[in-house]
């Protein structure tokens, strides 16, 4: 009997104990099982937020690239010319005639006067007369064919001519005939002084044979006279008896610009 007593007490005890175990046991799984679970959701996510990353930084450079391609784009277009070539005297009229032609509708809609006299000088030495621009010095007029002082091929760019617009103090809008009227005296007294509204800016534009439109503004006491804005070589075709005392500009009057570009290029 007491065999029995103490067989059941020792079943009970171990019974319990196996009991205790095997929930430590399922604990131990289950917190296992969580745990493999949380770190694959870990992995996951990080594979994801790498993924993302990855992604974002993909957008990121392929949006780098596209606006550099498109501001690569833009500057080309900015910077776009037509090829250089010679012109004859006859080609230049025609030129400027043409531009003139698109130009005095263009100023009686803006209430302005426009001419083609746009440069002239009193007696001078031989040198070429230039003008400052910002992309380097313009020829304007060579005088001397026999001598190159300095000579066509000193210049990138070439001025074929030009127009200057201004407001006609008599009212005058479109072309202004009198501007080829007016004569100074000795050393180039011609200007735009009876002409212009001296309340109102003078604009210069000279054409470039590079296709581009370079203009100079400024009062008309700063750009009356006609050869105002420009410059002149000494006779030994490297100092300058006149120095440029302004520069002309890229002019923004983008008509103008698509203007010039379009009757140039006929001329290709």
């Amino acid at each position: 009997m007491k065999k029995m007593n103490i067989l059941l007490l020792l079943v009970a005890i171990f019974g319990l104990g196996l009991f205790g175990c095997s929930q430590e046991n399922e604990e131990a799984d289950s917190n296992t099982s969580v745990s493999t679970e949380n770190s694959s959701v870990q992995t996951n996510e990080s594979t994801e937020i790498t993924d993302s990353s990855e992604s974002t930084v993909n957008e990121t450079t392929a949006t780098s690239q596209n606006e550099t391609s498109h501001s690569t784009e833009t500057s080309s277009e900015e910077k776009e010319t037509v090829p250089l070539r010679k012109y004859s005297d006859e080609e230049k009229d025609e030129l400027q005639q043409e531009f003139l032609d698109w130009a005095i509708p263009r100023a009686e809609e803006g209430g302005m006067a426009v001419t083609d006299d746009y440069f002239d000088h009193g007696a001078s030495g031989s040198g070429d007369w230039f003008a400052e621009t910002e992309d380097g010095e313009i020829q304007v007029q060579q005088q001397s064919m026999q001598e190159e002082l300095p000579g066509y091929d000193a210049y990138d760019i070439h001025a074929l001519k030009g127009v200057v617009f201004y407001v006609s103090s008599s009212g005058v809008t479109g072309y202004d005939e009198k501007a080829g009227e007016t004569h100074g005296g000795a050393g180039g007294g011609r200007d735009y002084g009876g002409l212009a509204d001296a309340d109102y800016s003078i604009h210069k534009y000279l054409l470039g044979d590079n296709g581009v439109v370079y203009e100079l503004i400024g009062s008309v006491d700063e750009l009356r006279a006609y050869q105002a804005g420009f410059g002149l070589y000494n006779d030994d075709g490297r100092t300058k008896d006149i120095e440029a005392e302004y520069t002309f500009k890229v002019s923004d009057d983008t008509d103008a610009q698509e203007a010039w570009q379009e009757i140039l290029q006929n001329y290709q």
